[in-house]
């Protein structure tokens, strides 16, 4: 049946997506009566040329889901324009990103609501803080009761407060907060990785961390340094760039480090020994862990790779 498109309204996930819904005049379709249709993302909009105003022929996909079939261009208002997402979140104001090879657009922010679940839950996962007992439940229930906003906020927790949660207790806080208390010592490639930056995954951070040995000196690096590092291109260096001075990581930084949370890298650059050489590390190794036997590579120039490729120089087993 057809409807009119009433406005075009933005919900961002929990992942920082950004998902357009049409509001549309009330329908009656199978059964029930309908006033909205999600549209996806932008190449949805775009590719059916949906625009605020128009009527558009709706319909309930396997009779449950109200999706728009198309627009109904002969009735199409004369002053009508094409329709695109906003250029910022309209939940936190930071500037949205589109997906490298993808459709989704999402928040930059550091800090935005929105996104505060998944950005703690990851901030303190395994591979990033590692900060043990911090789960998502956990998570959601200090969210729920207001002590935690953002990452920074987890540095000032209390901990009575902490043990008035459900299922948490008195020793399940100390416990806590002695793990998050532990987490300042982390190295900087850790806290990069926590961070969540797009395209900042867990080897950039490494090489980052390694390469300019603090936080400061990252941000004061320029996209042609950046690119300069093996395995950061010009995508992840604007991406880097971009976040690091956004005024909600600026904030989220100021704070961490008013907390006390390490920003340094604990490899220090020893020599150019290995440089262009990459070493892939295989089985148990007699005086090092495989880690500690990276660190030294990586401290004297070299690269360590999970896998054998013709850029293999050297396999250590």
């Amino acid at each position: 049946k057809e409807a009119q498109v009433l406005d075009i309204q933005v919900q961002v996930g929990r992942t920082g997506v950004l998902t357009p819904k049409a509001s549309l005049s009330p329908v009656r379709l199978a059964g029930t009566t309908v006033t909205s249709a999600s549209l996806h993302n932008q190449d949805y909009i775009t590719e059916k040329d949906i625009r605020i105003g128009d009527t558009v022929l709706v319909q309930k996909a396997g009779e449950i889901i109200p999706e728009v079939v198309r627009v109904v261009k002969e009735k199409r208002l004369s002053d009508s324009a094409p329709y695109h997402l906003p250029d910022h979140c309209p939940v936190c104001g930071a500037p949205v990103a589109r997906d490298v090879d993808g459709v989704a657009i999402r928040c930059t922010g550091a800090e935005c609501p929105a996104q505060l679940l998944r950005n703690l839950t990851h901030f303190a996962s395994r591979d990033a803080m590692d900060i043990e007992g911090l789960g998502p439940a956990v998570v959601e229930a200090l969210v729920n009761a207001g002590l935690v906003k953002a990452p920074g906020d987890l540095y000032h927790l209390q901990a009575e407060k902490v043990a008035q949660l459900e299922r948490m207790g008195k020793k399940s806080a100390e416990n806590l907060l002695a793990a998050i208390e532990r987490s300042k010592e982390n190295d900087l490639s850790r806290l990069l990785f926590a961070f969540g930056i797009r395209q900042v995954g867990q080897k950039a951070a490494k090489v980052l961390a390694v390469r300019f040995g603090t936080l400061d000196a990252l941000r004061a690096a320029t996209v042609e340094e950046l690119t300069a590092v093996d395995d950061i291109g010009e995508i992840t260096a604007r991406s880097l760039v971009d976040w690091l001075h956004s005024p909600q990581a600026e904030h989220l930084i100021a704070t961490l480090k008013e907390a006390g949370v390490n920003m340094t890298s604990a490899v220090q650059i020893a020599g150019d020994k290995l440089a262009g050489k990459t070493f892939v590390l295989t089985g148990t190794l007699q005086r090092f862990s495989r880690s500690e036997a990276g660190e030294r590579i990586e401290a004297l120039g070299g690269k360590v790779s999970s896998s054998v490729s013709k850029k293999t120089s050297y396999v250590v087993a």
